[in-house]
């Protein structure tokens, strides 16, 4: 039987919520940037120097909040097993000593003996334990997201997250650079633009959909964001997929 071997590599996530699941061992440490984890309802924010355990099997969502880079190490079970290396002996993320650190950044190129040696101080008790953050955003996303037409508010924002308003539109800035307000605007636009391209939608229809006032209110907003109206970025957009079935002929 062979058995697979690990897979060690720099990524970087995107900023919207994705979710996975697959039959290995997952170790993600952050580098830079910041990266939210939900994984069986547990919460977890992969930053510098924080490692976070993915046990096969798990499914889990992630986000990124800004630009972001992490050393992702995919480890086979059959692998683990055969070398017996506990990954699940990790309960909660842990801040690497520095030394760790910035060892990790050798091991896309290390050999079977050094990833081995690394993994071993890594999952020992080595380092210190980091709590879960009290602002967990996948959950703030995917409950704002699922009703863009409410008209949320800041405080309405903070009672999800259990967080008082001020401390609340703190962090959120904190981790994301903008106003919980900014990212609302954002986040309505963006689907505004998917129901555009992908649906027959009235621009009524459509503005009302993503929480905006009226059509006026979503146009006005829509050209200070991307200086054209909704409906000539419709006719750009159909014509560009126009364009590209035809080359595709």
């Amino acid at each position: 039987m062979i058995v697979p071997r690990p897979v060690v590599e720099m990524r970087a996530y995107p900023n919207r919520v994705l979710t996975d699941r697959h039959d290995f061992h997952q170790l993600l440490l952050g580098l830079s940037g910041s990266v939210e984890l939900e994984t069986d309802g547990r919460g977890a924010r992969v930053v510098a120097g924080v490692l976070v355990p993915i046990i096969a099997g798990e499914q889990h969502h992630y986000l990124a909040l800004r630009d972001n880079d992490c050393l992702a190490l995919d480890l086979p079970v059959p692998w683990c097993e055969a070398l017996e290396l506990d990954v699940s002996m990790i309960h909660v993320p842990r801040r690497l000593p520095s030394a760790l650190v910035a060892s990790a950044s050798e091991l896309t190129a290390a050999s079977p003996t050094a990833l081995l040696s690394w993994l071993n101080e890594a999952l020992s008790d080595t380092g210190t334990k980091v709590t879960a953050p009290r602002l967990r955003l996948i959950q703030l996303i995917s409950i704002v997201e699922a009703d863009l037409a409410h008209p949320w508010r800041v405080n309405e924002m903070a009672v999800c997250c259990h967080l008082a308003e001020a401390v609340f539109a703190r962090q959120f800035r904190a981790l994301t650079g903008q106003t919980p307000h900014t990212w609302l605007i954002t986040r309505r636009l963006d689907r505004a633009r998917h129901l555009m391209s992908e649906s027959t939608a009235s621009m009524t229809e459509i503005a009302l959909t993503c929480g905006f006032a009226d059509a006026a209110h979503f146009s006005r907003t829509f050209r200070r964001q991307y200086g054209c109206a909704p409906k000539e970025w419709r006719g750009n957009a159909r014509f560009m997929e126009k364009s590209r079935a035809h080359e595709e002929l």
